[in-house]
């Protein structure tokens, strides 16, 4: 009953962050750099925009009607239309307009992994939902294994998978002459991350994606995160060794066999869900994600 209780929570949880009242949406657009916007709904994932001569690359899209307020906030940094559109993972709050910005004239990039999970319907379940196949117009025309490395708008735009994260499909960017990086929900800014194990993803990879990134940038470095406001180097880092706590505390009580209502009851999170519990995930769900993966690794 708990975890049937647990279960419903998280998938109310999800359909009231994922359902956009497009009548009252306003897309915000906030200055990075004057070629590199943040655009910025709070029902949906971050996206970027990089505009200049190269003509206006935007880094996901969120839900599908949202489409032309979008467009709209784009026109009003840099008018043309979008060359390239680029998926951070398949999730539809970051590639839900990929069709209608396809039908607009966008090539679309992303990893290989989330043509593979767009193109079929999945046989697993997330929230309750087993995700059916998109349109073949929003499937992703150019995609890569690693990463790539872009020339456009005056940056060198790195892109790398970071495998087994948030989900199988992540791709990070990197913006070596402006030092701004986007981590897709990687990495979202004061919040536990939601690890989607359905669609591939793990917390130690997510621990792994977050190593790397951190490796990658410095204390100067602004980063667009998935979801949230704009972060530093500091406020990915703090919640890293959050999750990395949890992670070993979790461990450790697995190592010694205590169950997972014996865990719980420990409330190992306390000390974090005030700081990092803000999002629809909560330290004992992250917990409970944490356990299955420990268990499944014995």
């Amino acid at each position: 009953m708990k975890k049937t209780l647990f279960l419903l929570t998280i998938v109310l949880s999800f359909r009231a962050m994922a359902q956009p009242n497009i009548e009252t949406a306003t897309i915000s657009t906030i200055k990075i750099k004057n070629h590199i916007h943040l655009l910025q709904w709070t029902g949906a994932g971050n996206m970027m925009l990089l505009s200049g001569k190269d003509g206006n690359i935007l880094i996901d899209d969120q839900f599908a009607p949202l489409s032309e307020k979008i467009n709209t906030a784009i026109q009003a940094v840099n008018k043309g239309p979008i060359k390239f559109l680029f998926n951070t993972h398949y999730h539809g709050d970051h590639s839900g307009g990929n069709e209608n910005f396809a039908k607009m004239g966008a090539t679309i990039f992303a990893h290989e992994n989330v043509r593979a999970r767009m193109s079929v319907d999945t046989t697993k379940i997330r929230f309750r939902q087993k995700p059916k196949a998109v349109a073949e117009a929003a499937w992703p025309v150019i995609t890569y294994k690693e990463g790539m490395t872009l020339h456009l708008n005056g940056e060198d735009v790195i892109l790398f998978h970071v495998d087994n994260a948030h989900t199988d499909g992540d791709v990070l960017f990197y913006l070596v002459q402006s030092n701004v990086l986007h981590t897709g929900d990687c990495f979202m800014k004061d919040r536990f991350p939601f690890i989607d194990n359905n669609s591939g993803g793990s917390v130690d990879g997510w621990l792994n994606a977050a190593a790397r990134a951190l490796t990658l940038i410095d204390d100067e470095t602004v980063i667009i995160p998935g979801h949230g406001d704009l972060a530093t180097k500091k406020d990915y880092r703090t919640v890293r060794d959050a999750v990395m706590a949890l992670r070993d505390a979790v461990r450790k009580e697995v190592k010694a066999n205590t169950s997972l209502d014996g865990i719980i009851a420990k409330n190992l999170a306390k000390d974090y869900d005030t700081t990092f519990g803000s999002g629809f995930i909560k330290g004992e769900a992250l917990i409970r994600t944490i356990y299955i993966e420990q268990v499944n690794k014995r």
